[in-house]
């Protein structure tokens, strides 16, 4: 709290008040008794009550508590303890598909873009879907990340005939252009901070799957390590830029997608146990130890995929018994925890304009007061 002054001429002794001399500075605990202090008649403030801010911060400590000055409320970020699951959220403005990735923090602050048939943009506020600028490029396929609806980015991607290298952040009004991808690729998956990032499979042609990676610290893009397999459309990940979790969608076969996942440690990539459900086009959100696998379907003319949701512990991925209400692949997975999530849109077998939110147990952020 720092030190406490006074600007009266007198001195708190141990027998009383002196006032033949004036006192200024701290004062010091030798001369305050263990007694009480009575008649005090006024006191200064304390502060300026709760920390103002235009949104929500993205990485709350558990207990902190804020006024959000866009949505005229009090929040704080406090441990959740309801079961796991799903529950019918905002429906989009828009059916579209072909999302790969979302920015946010979960159910109550996320960014998406999809195709349908021409990429758009979307903010969910925990309640409603908000139509926001489009970026400058018009690829589709591209991957998003960012851990807020105000600070999101997206790369690569495909304009048929054309892969797509450019990078784009958003800060919550406009986009601006980032550093290229190293190599030209496109579906596949990026997770992480606006500056703080890593980007792994997807395609380098029809056809050709690879297993590059690349990190981004908010300006440009370095190599990294190749994932231990290739992987197409990708099954999806989580985490951040320097500890992430990535499983493999497309594995080079009409009805075979791959169980494999692993483990980034921002040096190398280490296999970790396997996936229970095979996917492409699935999603995911969380940190390394503590994540969701969710969504994800089969190639075209295959049958769709069991509409799986799975927890990953640090160590094993489980089935979780809360499954979403709407099977499909394509769909776009936001949160940057286990505790709170989306999954948005997606399609096959039709283009979807439903959202699920995932409540967990874990910290959240929660709004105490409404607008």
């Amino acid at each position: 709290m720092g030190a406490r002054t006074r600007g009266i001429a007198n001195n708190i002794l141990s027998d009383g008040l002196d006032a033949t001399d004036g006192l200024s500075g701290a004062l010091s605990s030798s001369n305050i008794t263990n007694a009480s202090v009575t008649n005090v008649t006024s006191t200064p403030s304390i502060g300026g009550g709760f920390e103002k801010v235009a949104s929500d911060p993205p990485s709350p400590t558990e207990g902190e508590i804020w006024f959000n000055t866009t949505s005229n409320t009090v929040k704080g970020y406090v441990f959740a303890t309801t079961p796991a699951g799903w529950a019918t959220g905002g429906t989009l403005n828009t059916a579209r598909g072909g999302f790969y990735g979302g920015a946010g923090s979960g159910n109550t602050d996320s960014l998406i873009g999809g195709v349908n048939p021409t990429p758009a943009v979307e903010q969910y506020d925990g309640t409603s879907w908000t139509n926001k600028t489009g970026p400058g490029s018009s690829a589709d396929q591209r991957s998003w990340w960012g851990d807020s609806s105000t600070a999101a980015a997206q790369v690569a991607g495909l304009i048929w005939p054309t892969i797509q290298t450019a990078t784009e952040e958003w800060n919550g009004s406009a986009w601006t252009t980032g550093g290229s991808l190293t190599h030209t690729v496109y579906t596949g998956h990026a997770t992480g901070s606006v500056a703080d990032a890593i980007y792994w499979g997807g395609f380098s042609s029809p056809g050709a799957m690879v297993s590059s990676a690349a990190v981004y610290d908010g300006t440009s893009w370095t190599n990294s390590p190749n994932t231990p397999e290739a992987a197409g459309y990708s099954g999806g990940g989580f985490g951040t830029g320097a500890a992430a979790v990535g499983y493999s969608g497309y594995a080079g076969t009409p009805t075979i997608q791959s169980t494999t996942a692993y483990e980034w440690n921002d040096v190398s990539w280490t296999t970790t146990n396997p996936v229970n459900t095979r996917v492409q086009y699935g999603n995911g959100f969380g940190i390394q130890t503590a994540g969701v696998k969710v969504g994800g379907g089969q190639p075209p003319g295959a049958p769709l995929a069991p509409n799986s949701t799975e927890t990953y512990d640090g160590t094993c991925f489980s089935i979780n018994p809360n499954q979403l209400s709407n099977l499909r692949g394509g769909g776009a997975g936001a949160g940057t925890t286990n505790a709170s999530g989306i999954y948005a849109g997606g399609g096959p077998p039709t283009t979807n304009s439903a959202t699920e939110e995932w409540n967990g147990a874990g910290p959240i952020t929660k709004t105490i007061t409404t607008s």
